[in-house]
């Protein structure tokens, strides 16, 4: 391994047999860490919020985090198979341009919680080294832009360090909530409400599906023979642990701090850490600043495929990629700084109003992977509009349109209530309906390829049918 510090190279190319490295087991400290983050503490309270006692939150918090998890984990699987991002891969199911759609609404929710995530990050250096938040922000977005652009190998380094001290500071905060003596009648407060509970399993699980479009870019690296069980379970086990760890910490934070918890969240784990106050705050950046990474980072993926997609191009030039992430820290700053209280909660709402939006392109994806095509693409037709996978797939956009529609009635949120969540008392089963729906759907409109499949199976241009493209030639790193 090289003892210099190296850049990233490679982008939205593919990763040859000789550019693979690492274990599939980092993939636990990555999910770990970046489903710590005080955004997740702050997702944890609204089970609180919503309805669900102290108690009947965390029950809730590790089912919907299981079930999402699983999902997302699906997807990590194609990283080490293919060898190329997640969304580069969605061009066989929608078309060449046709991943565009995806792409853009993809983006949106990067550049969202990014700048969410700068506002809450820039709160926790203020206080750590008592500068506006604003000043911490800049700081922020100049930590996340650095790491993003550095790339793949010191993500994964980063997130082991940001992994450990959030277990750490996290599992003690837990201990001196539940050692509160205060905790007893808030956690006796034991009400069950159905519709409350189904509601936090949709948020939970919710959460984990945001990370869909994204998930196999910190897996592409994995040399190929990479088990998939591997992959799939170190992933799951990273997202459900983490998620469920810092959501139940908000939720009983919630429950326990009240209003002095919804006023500062920061400022109020900060205080309940007493002497460590400084290893909350530090564990709260760092955590926060893996979410970031992976949204600076995820977001210049969706960026530069949208953009390629529309110039031809087949890969981005180091010079090229720093300036996405650039592009991408600087629109998102700019969204935190002239942000007020009331627009980040009004602004939280349309993101997670957006995630209606991605579920049908995971359940679609995840088909065509595992049950249409098998695991078998043709890497180099990616790349080409005019290949295979054609411009745009009239069957996707179909199973894609009918998988956001079916939900509009089921649909529970700040921004829209259906007419069947009505009458379920606000239980929130739409993300449901649009994965079972799209998925289905896609699968039947897709008899014509599935034969094609079929007919193939036995021809192997190369192990799981993929053609290297010409630029897989070039080196993975450059150094500093």
């Amino acid at each position: 391994m090289a003892k210099t510090l190296t850049v990233e190279r490679r982008s939205i190319d593919y990763i040859p047999p000789e550019e693979r490295h690492g274990k599939p087991r980092s993939l636990l400290f990555v999910w770990f860490a970046a489903n710590t983050s005080i955004t997740a503490v702050v997702t944890g309270a609204l089970f609180v919020i919503l309805g669900n006692s102290a108690l009947w939150s965390i029950p809730a918090i590790i089912l919907g985090n299981a079930v999402g998890g699983f999902f997302t984990a699906l997807h990590s699987a194609q990283g080490p198979k293919l060898g190329v991002p997640q969304m580069i891969q969605s061009r066989a199911q929608f078309g060449y341009f046709g991943a565009i759609l995806p792409l853009v609404l993809a983006l949106m929710i990067y550049v969202g919680f990014y700048a969410t995530g700068l506002v809450l990050g820039g709160q926790a250096i203020g206080t750590l080294l008592h500068v506006p938040p604003q000043v911490g922000a800049m700081v922020f977005a100049l930590m996340s832009a650095t790491l993003a652009i550095i790339g793949y190998r010191y993500i994964h380094k980063f997130s082991h360090i940001a992994a450990v001290l959030s277990a750490v500071v996290f599992v003690i905060l837990l201990v001196r909530i539940i050692a509160d003596g205060n905790i007893g009648p808030v956690v006796e407060t034991n009400a069950f409400d159905g519709a409350a509970f189904v509601l936090g399993i949709s948020l939970s699980a919710s959460w984990q599906l945001t990370f869909g479009p994204y998930i196999a870019d910190y897996s592409r690296y994995l040399p190929e023979d990479t088990p998939k069980r591997a992959t799939i379970g170190w992933t799951f086990l990273g997202s459900v642990l983490g998620g469920s760890l810092a959501m139940s910490l908000g939720a009983l934070a919630a429950a326990l701090g009240g209003k002095a918890f919804g006023h500062d969240q920061v400022g109020y784990l900060a205080g309940l850490g007493g002497a460590i106050w400084p290893l909350v705050l530090l564990a709260v950046i760092l955590g926060k600043l893996t979410g970031n990474t992976l949204s600076s980072y995820g977001g210049y993926m969706s960026l530069a495929t949208i953009i390629t997609s529309l110039t031809g191009q087949d890969r981005v030039s180091p010079r090229q990629r720093s300036l996405y992430v650039i592009a991408i820290s600087v629109v998102s700053l700019a969204i935190a700084l002239a942000a007020t209280n009331n627009f980040l909660t009004n602004f939280t709402n349309f993101l997670l109003f957006l995630l209606y939006f991605m579920t049908p392109w995971s359940a679609i994806n995840l088909v065509d992977y595992y049950w249409v095509r098998k695991e078998r693409y043709s890497i180099a037709q990616l790349f080409l509009r005019n290949g295979e996978y054609g411009r745009f797939n009239k069957g996707a956009f179909l199973a894609y349109a009918v998988g956001v529609l079916i939900q509009i009635p089921f649909m529970n949120s700040s921004l829209y209530v259906g007419p069947i969540a009505n009458l379920l008392g606000g239980a929130e089963v739409a993300w449901l309906i649009g994965l079972v729906v799209a998925g289905g759907l896609y699968y039947a409109t897709s008899r014509a390829v599935r034969n094609r499949a079929r007919t193939f199976e036995s021809i192997s241009e190369k192990p799981h049918g993929t053609a290297v493209p010409a630029t897989a030639t070039i080196t993975s790193e450059e150094t500093l």
